[in-house]
């Protein structure tokens, strides 16, 4: 069975609708592009399989939930196009789960997700405003010179100032709208699909 189908009193849901009240997303829509057939959207625990010439990865804001649930946008946004999403918002968590070396549901995620950055094409960063995101940032100055990343820090994240410094130093893409994030990512896909 799928992590993400748990539904154990252990478990909770990180996954859930959080109310966008500050409007960092675009309105809903139920208008996205219809599916790639060879689209892939894949979460922790199972391991990414890429089939596809590209990925990418989402990096940005979860915070046990208290994120809005733009990973979920970015793939509707994203599934017209023959692209592997490596998405670390998995559904569900153990709220139990200690961010420490030795437990081992922990050490799971992290190796997923450092396996999964590493492997990407591309990664975006969201830093949603109502978050700290200390392990956003910290993935940030891991891949701030690796060429493949595009940022979106909007006006009211405690430190959006050192992110857009950051992004400036390393000549990364950095916007504070959603909507150029999306489109900036597109962009770097298609240059990575020339290289």
């Amino acid at each position: 069975t799928s992590f993400k189908a748990a539904t154990s009193t252990q478990q909770m849901n990180i996954d859930g609708e959080i109310i966008d009240d500050l409007k960092q997303l675009p309105p809903r829509s139920d208008r996205f592009p219809k599916p790639h057939p060879k689209f892939q959207h894949c979460n922790p625990p199972d391991t990414p399989v890429y089939q596809n010439e590209l990925s990418l990865f989402l990096a940005g804001s979860i915070e046990m939930g208290k994120a809005i649930a733009w990973q979920r946008d970015m793939c509707n946004r994203m599934q017209h196009l023959p692209i592997t999403i490596a998405n670390p918002r998995r559904g569900y968590w153990d709220p139990k789960a200690k961010p420490q070396p030795n437990d081992e549901g922990f050490r799971r995620q992290v190796q997923w997700e450092l396996a999964a950055l590493e492997k990407a094409d591309v990664i975006c960063f969201f830093f949603d405003v109502k978050t700290m995101s200390p392990v956003t940032m910290m993935e940030l100055g891991l891949w701030a010179k690796s060429k493949k990343i595009v940022v979106c820090c909007g006006d009211g994240f405690w430190r959006r100032g050192n992110v857009h410094i950051t992004c400036e130093r390393y000549e990364v893409p950095c916007v504070d709208d959603y909507s150029e994030m999306v489109y900036e990512v597109k962009k770097m896909l298609r240059e990575k699909a020339l290289e």
